[in-house]
């Protein structure tokens, strides 16, 4: 145990309680999401560490500045200082006034982009409901290909790792580490020094490569054939097998995708078909069941 007069432990206490803090920008690409942020009067810092929950991230939008760069707005957050050593700052939650969906009912939880663009997932008492405005797309897909084929921080695709099937494992994505001497310290967020606002382990990447988290994907899923899309003009389904259900949970439109015919009554194979007539002649690939 050290000893200590109530004059150090006083300055230790104020010094490690934080403070309030102003983010002019955030910065993304780095493998622990980094900040700029403004805590007491005149004090700036940068490559400040912003640990999000693990399964949940957001980028808060840049300040709005004046002619000067004086701040009229932001995003806004409290920072602690590791140990009481002010050369370590790590900012905890970010919020935003400027964006925030508030006034919900209690119980109630959701996800939202910025206040002009009217995206929400709310879940409240009446149900889910994703949210958008006319002129964006509310669109549920699938990439084609399976889970496990491609590593996260961007090895190629089609690998076969370790795991049951040649799916990859934790030490196919981070092989350094299968030796027993790895050292932890050298995990860091920044590149080079591993600053992290001054607080972090001196290393940096090594060791590491690209071998730490993920890309959003959306993009690659806009190619995909397997889709449910609703947009401003149309609601569409897109797979190699489209069905349309009702509460008996028997198909009564099958779109097939093996012979590209559309089968109206039932699925196609679990009845029989006959191609449907109409004044001009039979459809060329609509059939009806009969039978």
């Amino acid at each position: 145990m050290h000893r200590a007069t109530p004059h150090h432990s006083s300055l230790r206490g104020f010094s490690a309680g934080g403070s309030r803090a102003t983010i002019p920008e955030v910065d993304d690409s780095k493998f622990m999401q980094e900040s700029m942020g403004n805590f007491l009067k005149n004090e700036a810092r940068k490559a400040i560490e912003a640990p999000q929950n693990y399964g949940f991230t957001s980028v808060v939008t840049d300040a709005i500045k004046d002619g000067m760069g004086k701040i009229l707005s932001c995003a806004e957050s409290f920072v602690q200082y590791m140990g009481g050593n002010q050369s370590f700052p790590v900012l905890q939650n970010m919020d935003d006034r400027r964006h925030r969906l508030w006034g919900l009912e209690k119980g109630d939880t959701a996800i939202f982009r910025q206040a002009t663009d009217f995206l929400q997932s709310h879940l409240n008492k009446d149900g889910l409901f994703h949210t958008g405005p006319r002129d964006k797309t509310v669109r549920m897909q699938l990439i084609d290909q399976d889970s496990g084929q491609q590593q996260q921080g961007g090895q190629q695709g089609g690998q076969r790792g370790t795991g049951p099937a040649g799916t990859l494992t934790f030490f196919d994505l981070m092989p350094d580490m299968r030796d027993p001497g790895w050292n932890w310290d050298r995990v860091s967020s920044r590149d080079g020094d591993g600053g992290g606002g001054g607080g972090g382990s001196a290393g940096g990447q090594e060791g590491q490569g690209s071998n730490q988290g993920q890309k959003a994907i959306y993009k690659k899923g806009q190619e995909s054939y397997r889709f449910v899309d609703v947009t401003k003009d149309k609601t569409t389904s897109g797979g190699k097998n489209v069905h349309l259900d009702l509460d008996d949970k028997k198909t009564y439109v099958h779109c097939q995708g093996s012979d590209k015919h559309v089968y109206l009554g039932a699925e196609a194979g679990k009845g029989t078909f006959d191609y449907v007539i109409t004044l001009s002649g039979p459809c060329v690939n609509t059939k009806g069941k009969y039978a």
